[in-house]
């Protein structure tokens, strides 16, 4: 099976880059693409969940649901532990699903499952 790495390490808000990687995440998925999503640098605060209220006022989607997509359609969802503790987001604060590595699994990820990587 074809499987695709897409990283996400900008925040959600500013820029599409975030919805725009979280899209084809969920595209590649229904394409029958072994998908994993790693969320690095300030990528990790589209893992945090109660973002609906800011996305409302910008008139986008919440990333917590696009998150949930990527997940519910089996594909997996990775945090790096250092950006989110240099950011000070617990793991309680992060949306039901996401999994938390150290740079070594993120690694690890990379090189077992990274026949194509996207980075946004």
């Amino acid at each position: 099976m074809v499987s695709v790495v897409i990283e996400i390490s900008r925040p959600p808000f500013g820029s599409e880059h975030t919805f725009a990687g979280l899209y084809v995440a969920s595209a590649s998925l229904s394409k029958g693409i072994d998908v994993i999503v790693l969320l690095r640098g300030d990528g990790v605060y589209t893992g945090r969940k109660g973002q609906i209220e800011p996305q409302e006022k910008i008139h986008l989607p919440p990333t917590e649901n696009l998150v949930e997509d990527v997940i519910e359609l089996s594909g997996r969802v990775v945090a790096d532990n250092s950006a989110l503790e240099l950011r000070g987001i617990a793991a309680e604060e992060l949306i039901e699903g996401i999994e938390i590595l150290d740079t070594e699994g993120i690694h690890d990820i990379i090189l077992e499952k990274g026949e194509q990587i996207v980075v946004f």
